[in-house]
């Protein structure tokens, strides 16, 4: 749909809690995790910034709203969240909310797979809490992560849902825009939204989520299709976070129109179907971590991008898995690289300084998931301690910047480890090379995501291999202990 916009001035409220919850991860998330925004920090902190919210506020002020800036809460993927941590970031939320009224609109920023020690739908719960404040004539447009797992409820309270159409995400900040963009209509009466939502008949592993690769980019080309169409306001297109263990969780599809619901229900069902007829056979060949490293060795080329999609930080895991670290040293692999997050070795190479020679253990100290700590001996090439430039923006997270905390380069043998204080996953080749490792040098590289590494690895690649390894976010499913979940889970 195109958008054209003489509004008047209008009072619209932006804020939001983001955080995509692994149910089995550990430890819990808890309000130290979260990067907190209050009132004018959300302005502040967030203006300019490459995310749904610098998209928002992009186009807030291309309306000359007068935009109120409420509360902004976001954290690294994690463990459950402490419902005490979840109920004052909502009262924060809804209090200042409260205080910014009279409103025309809110836009807010969600994730859709959070996950609480109590709520099974948050998302439903902040709608709900937003909507007793602002009434039902006030119009609520969210934006959701395309791995969200949406709740009837959030349908029914949201007049309007959007979510990224790519992954890697690199469009958060348009959807923030087209968000203010679609809310400038709703203030107008300029559309009156009809929504429909269908869910899919199965869960989909992260791996299988990339929209550059079927189910989701067949289902994507004929979102495209659809949204260009006059009466579509707008699709979302959702692929699900497969690790949180709720009833909703698994890809859904949101079509709203503009008061044609028995066309919503029509273009949902019809993108839903076209996801199931295409699941089958998806996923990647996964090798154990030494075959696949001696597939590395045997390539041409450098760098092989070694994929530890198990250990993926993106996803909520601690990235701090030794697997693929303990095939490149038992094969003896020179100009292999890995990062691990690993705060105890971080503060070991600290103590030790720069050129010194150190032996230790690093990697496998979280949690039962990721393999055990594996002793290394090898000299401490490089410290850093900051915030790292991101070289690609927008990226998978919408960033411009990586924070590792204090973060250390540890050669061993031929292998790079870069250890830092603070899990980060790899959608930036700056977490390499801020330390000093240059990534294109590498013959292989051990990434810890599913589909976030692509946008800044695959420009370098010379080939990609899947491993199959222990941990968290691994694509066979069958692993986890579900209570709640209530599809089938696409098996590897």
């Amino acid at each position: 749909m195109t958008f054209t916009s003489q509004s008047p001035t209008r009072r619209v409220a932006i804020g939001g809690i983001s955080h995509e919850t692994h149910s089995f991860a550990e430890p819990h998330t808890t309000l130290a995790d979260f990067h907190l925004h209050r009132g004018e920090e959300v302005l502040t902190a967030l203006t300019g910034s490459p995310s749904t919210i610098g998209g928002m506020i992009q186009g807030a002020r291309e309306h000359r709203w007068e935009l109120l800036p409420t509360f902004h809460a976001s954290a690294m993927p994690g463990g459950t969240v402490v419902e005490e941590a979840y109920q004052a970031m909502l009262e924060e939320l809804v209090e200042r909310l409260r205080g910014a009224m009279p409103l025309d609109g809110v836009l807010l920023g969600l994730h859709g797979a959070m996950f609480t020690e109590k709520q099974l739908d948050p998302e439903g719960d902040i709608l709900a809490k937003v909507r007793a404040v602002v009434g039902a004539e006030v119009p609520i447009v969210i934006v959701l992560d395309m791995h969200g797992n949406v709740s009837p409820q959030m349908v029914e309270l949201a007049d309007v849902i959007l979510a990224y159409d790519t992954n890697p995400h690199l469009d958060s900040y348009p959807r923030g825009q087209e968000a203010a963009d679609i809310l400038d209509l709703l203030m107008r009466r300029a559309i009156k939204p009809a929504a429909s939502m269908a869910q899919a008949s199965l869960v989909l592993p992260p791996q299988a989520t990339g929209t550059a690769d079927p189910p989701l980019r067949l289902v994507h080309e004929r979102r495209k299709e659809m949204e260009d169409e006059e009466g579509v306001v707008c699709v979302a297109v959702l692929g699900g976070f497969a690790y949180g263990d709720t009833p909703f969780t698994g890809p859904s599809v949101v079509v709203t129109t503009d008061n044609d619901l028995d066309l919503a229900r029509a273009y949902a069902s019809e993108l839903v179907s076209i996801l199931e007829r295409h699941s089958e056979g998806v996923l990647p060949k996964f090798l154990l971590p030494e075959v696949a490293v001696r597939e590395a060795l045997s390539c041409p080329g450098r760098p092989i991008i070694l994929v530890d999609s198990a250990d993926n930080v993106g996803g909520g895991t601690p990235g701090d898995g030794t697997d693929g670290l303990k095939a490149m040293l038992a094969l003896d692999v020179q100009e292999g690289a890995i990062v691990l997050a690993d705060a105890e070795a971080v503060a070991a190479c600290w103590a030790a300084g720069e050129g010194a020679e150190i032996s230790l253990s690093v990697g496998g100290k979280t949690d039962r998931w990721h393999g055990d700590p594996v002793p290394v001996s090898g000299v401490v090439r490089r410290l850093h301690q900051g915030d790292l430039p991101c070289e690609r923006v927008p990226n998978h997270f919408g960033a411009s910047k990586i924070n590792m905390g204090r973060a250390a380069w540890l050669r061993v043998k031929g292998v790079n480890i870069v250890l830092n204080e603070h899990k980060t996953p790899p959608f930036d080749l700056v977490q390499l090379r801020g330390l000093g490792v240059i990534p294109e040098q590498q013959k292989m590289i051990v990434v810890k995501s599913a589909v976030a590494y692509r946008s800044a690895y695959m420009p370098i690649a010379a080939g990609v291999i899947e491993m199959d390894t222990a941990g968290l976010c691994s694509a066979n499913l069958s692993r986890f202990p579900y209570k709640r979940l209530r599809r089938p889970f696409l098996r590897p």
